[in-house]
């Protein structure tokens, strides 16, 4: 099989083989890494490379409705996406004057709610933030920085609730433990023992993080 792929040439001594949510292929390489070396290289993962590429292609055909903006999640559930002339979310659809207001409805209707959460699951951790805030990110649900700012994708009120308070934890573990070291995930463990399995229930929505 053959298969289409972005190669980028960098300085880097070593060679990197991934493939986005939307089955996009892309090689990081040396500048001077020849096409034949690089072409033995795929085919040296084409093991691994085909099983990524069915998983997340059974994933895009489960979700169709929401790769096609036909529905949307809510807290986990499909729920239609109208688009009309106004902004809302009720129980059995959604409602959005465009796709661009999405981030807008989402962020004015959950994020306090979101935030507020967040607080208590700091303080029953004894986890501290300095601060919480939202924006919308690419391939990311959430990000913590050296000073213990947390800031959440507002596209996790679209993931069920244990899913959000994984997330909440992950982050808040991040300002003791900044890198993904083995104390940082014993850490991770402590407040959430059942994180692996949820790790893979997450990698099931990353897909969504690259629509809006």
């Amino acid at each position: 099989m053959e298969y289409d792929f972005k190669i980028i040439r960098s300085r880097r001594k070593s060679v990197s083989l991934s493939v986005s949510p939307e089955n996009e292929i892309t090689v990081r390489c040396p500048q001077k890494f020849s096409e034949s070396r690089i072409n033995a290289f795929i085919a040296n993962k084409r093991g691994w490379l085909e099983n990524i590429l069915a998983k997340n292609q059974i994933k895009l055909s489960e979700n169709k409705s929401i790769v096609g903006y036909e529905e949307i999640y809510v807290f986990g559930k499909k729920v239609p996406l109208i688009i009309c002339g106004k902004n809302e979310i009720t129980e059995t659809a959604l409602y959005v004057k465009n796709i661009k207001q999405i981030k807008k409805l989402f962020i004015s209707r959950f994020w306090e709610e979101f935030k507020t959460n967040a607080g208590k699951i700091s303080e029953s951790t004894g986890l501290n933030a300095k601060s919480f805030s939202v924006r919308a990110y690419k391939r990311r649900w959430g990000c913590c920085d050296l000073k213990g700012n947390v800031t959440f994708n507002y596209l996790l009120f679209m993931l069920p609730h244990r899913l959000q308070n994984y997330v909440i934890i992950h982050e808040l573990c991040h300002t003791v433990r900044f890198n993904h070291t083995p104390e940082f995930w014993r850490l991770v463990e402590r407040f959430e023992p059942d994180y692996k399995k949820i790790r893979t229930e997450l990698k099931g929505y990353d897909y969504i993080t690259n629509l809006y």
